[in-house]
């Protein structure tokens, strides 16, 4: 009987020894195709979310009075991003972009008889090596968003838009910034809030912490006519954006607070209506800002703060008019006060007033009164669009410092844009033509220095973009 149990334990060994191999390459296989199925789902799933390509062109050209020296420059460019779909309400995106110089004239050179650079075309590439046409690539967003019910928040390199802080793209590329935001809508309510720590301004290739950011671009003057002296100087944490807005079929308000750590605060309102009456659609809006230091302005010594202790100002804006079929129509407005300098560091953004042109703004300016007469005419059956201001800027003295920051004389300020995004097998195409000319408001004629890349020069320019 031992004998006989001793061949039948021999008999099961020997098939178990046969078998667990082929059963253990059986579980093996099967786990292969487990793991290959789900690859195979996560690749489907991928392949729902969305990828953008842009392409961009650009030519501009600055001219200037008499042998003062004129400038003009093609760029070109492309990127591509990629969104995922949404995963238990997280998604993800990317994106990057890359810039070459085509042609060039005179953007290096320094002006032999002012000693000034360039100031427009520089910042379709990188304003800090102005000598690289070649190496322009920089990675753009790069962001994890969660979004569920009325709550949505992003964290990582993101676009913002919003009055003051905002992607400022009349350029190749766009402002993007770094932190966490949120927002919440319900009804015809919408709640942003953001904490904000770093920027790639348009006109770089690198990404800088908020405080770096200051001085990035020129800094222009301080009160007492000396170089401003805050360029890495400043010392601020970040950025605190909150903002609230309400907006239905006739008034859209909203509110605004920027709260740079440190450094300043920026309050600003705006209220807008839109009402038809007849055959007329009647437009009016009211808008404003109050802003202060905040202890030392950046830094404990006044020459190197960005804003002045105890500095403050204040600013009031206002526009009217009306529509008619395709035809808009304003009157617009805008008052600072001669408290102070109004401040926003032009690396954040541009500010969006009523009376804004492109080729302009009125940061670092106090004591301003500015109007300008907008057109718009959207050309019926077309995908034209026409848009025309004129505008008049009254400025302090430009050696008055303690009101102008950049020596910005008085100036008459005309603009003209042809916008084109056709239909068809050409959606996704929008071809600009912009046109700027800026004269002096002064009988007396301008010192060379002052009024180069100021007034009495034209800028002119050719956009093409391509997204699909």
């Amino acid at each position: 009987m031992q004998g006989q149990r001793r061949t039948l334990l021999t008999i099961l060994v020997l098939m178990l020894a046969l078998t667990l191999p082929a059963w253990a390459q059986q579980q093996l296989e099967q786990q292969q195709d487990r793991e290959e199925e789900k690859q195979k789902g996560l690749r489907k799933f991928l392949k729902r979310g969305e990828f953008e390509l842009h392409l961009r062109s650009y030519f501009m050209s600055t001219l200037n009075q008499g042998s003062l020296t004129d400038y003009s420059t093609l760029a070109t460019g492309a990127g591509i991003g990629y969104y995922s779909p949404a995963y238990k309400n997280f998604r993800v995106g990317m994106s990057g972009f890359f810039i070459l110089r085509i042609y060039a004239h005179n953007l290096e050179k320094i002006d032999p008889a002012t000693g000034a650079m360039n100031r427009y075309e520089i910042a379709l590439y990188d304003t800090h090596h102005p000598e690289n046409g070649i190496d322009l690539d920089r990675l753009e967003e790069l962001f994890i968003e969660y979004k569920k019910n009325r709550w949505q928040f992003t964290l990582g390199r993101q676009k913002l838009h919003s009055p003051f802080l905002n992607k400022q793209d009349n350029r190749m590329r766009p402002n993007l910034f770094s932190g966490l935001t949120g927002h919440y809508r319900v009804g015809k309510w919408e709640a942003t809030g953001a904490w904000i720590t770093g920027v790639t301004p348009r006109g770089t290739i690198d990404w800088y912490s908020i405080e770096e950011s200051f001085g990035v671009y020129s800094s222009g003057k301080h009160t007492d006519g000396s170089p401003s002296g805050y360029k890495d100087h400043i010392r601020s944490k970040g950025i605190g954006l909150a903002g609230l807005s309400y907006k239905n079929d006739v008034v859209k308000a909203q509110a605004w607070n920027y709260f740079t750590e440190d450094v300043f605060n920026i309050s600003m309102f705006q209220a807008d209506y839109h009402a038809k009456k007849n055959t007329i659609n009647l437009i009016a809006g009211v808008q404003g800002f109050y802003e202060r230091a905040i202890s030392r302005g950046g830094n404990t010594d006044p020459g190197k703060s960005y804003i002045l202790p105890n500095e403050s100002t204040f600013g009031m804006g206002m526009s009217i008019g009306g529509q008619v079929k395709s035809h808009t129509l304003t009157f617009n407005y805008l008052g600072i006060n001669k408290g102070g300098r109004f401040l926003f560091p032009r690396e954040w953004g541009r500010e969006i007033f009523y009376v804004s042109l492109p080729r302009e703004r009125f940061e670092g300016q106090g004591g301003v009164q500015a109007y300008a007469l907008k057109y718009e005419y959207q050309i019926p059956g077309t995908k034209l669009n026409t848009q025309v201001g004129v505008s008049k800027v009254v400025s302090p003295a430009a050696d008055n410092f303690e009101l102008n920051k950049y020596g910005i004389p008085s100036y008459y300020h005309l603009s003209g844009m042809l916008d084109y995004k056709p239909a068809g097998s050409l959606e996704g195409l929008d071809i600009k033509l912009l046109a700027v000319h800026k004269l002096p408001d002064h009988k007396a004629t301008l010192p060379d220095q002052v009024a180069i890349n100021k007034v009495n020069m034209w800028n002119l320019n050719v956009v093409v973009d391509y997204k699909f």
